[in-house]
């Protein structure tokens, strides 16, 4: 595994934790700015002129300031001893642009004060990581979008993930 391919698994980590976070309402987190922070580190993944790899400290301050509490858990993924988790550099590089889309949606949400919305897109959301480091290999692809992603546009008629839905094909 690269330099960049142990980043971003760290990146996918940390996000899954920053979903759950934010899917349990945890207090004294500023969940925009974690957000925010974990889509400037995946818009770097292979980025010649600023790689993925030499922007984790600038990472790791965005999320100190976004929530101490949220860190002091987290921090551990940023050590050489936590390795980082299996995934497939290339199937991870090909849905970093939904990632972002999501952490998007759902900062959209918080900021617009809809933080049920945003609740349940963080709690489909989490499984996201999971999906890119093999957890669910019995569903396809396609599957694995309706269960996860399927259900939020039933509950609140308006769509979440469906611009992304062909990465899941």
């Amino acid at each position: 595994m690269t330099k960049e391919d142990d980043a971003l698994g760290r990146v996918l980590a940390v996000s899954r934790e920053a979903y759950s976070a934010i899917a349990s309402d945890e207090p004294e987190i500023n969940h925009v700015a974690l957000l925010d922070a974990l889509s400037a580190a995946l818009s770097h993944y292979r980025n010649e002129k600023k790689p993925l790899s030499k922007c984790m400290r600038a990472l790791r301050s965005e999320i100190k300031h976004a929530g101490k509490t949220f860190y002091t858990r987290i921090k551990p993924r940023f050590t050489p001893v936590v390795p980082a988790p299996g995934f497939d550099p290339e199937k991870a590089s090909e849905h970093i642009p939904a990632m972002i889309y999501g952490n998007d949606r759902i900062c959209a949400k918080l900021v617009s004060g809809e933080a049920d919305k945003a609740r349940s897109m963080a709690d489909a959301m989490r499984s996201y990581p999971g999906f890119l480091s093999g957890e669910f290999e019995s569903l396809t692809p396609e599957q694995f979008y309706d269960l996860v992603f399927g259900y939020y546009p039933k509950l609140y008629d308006e769509p979440f993930m469906e611009e992304m839905k062909y990465k899941f094909r």
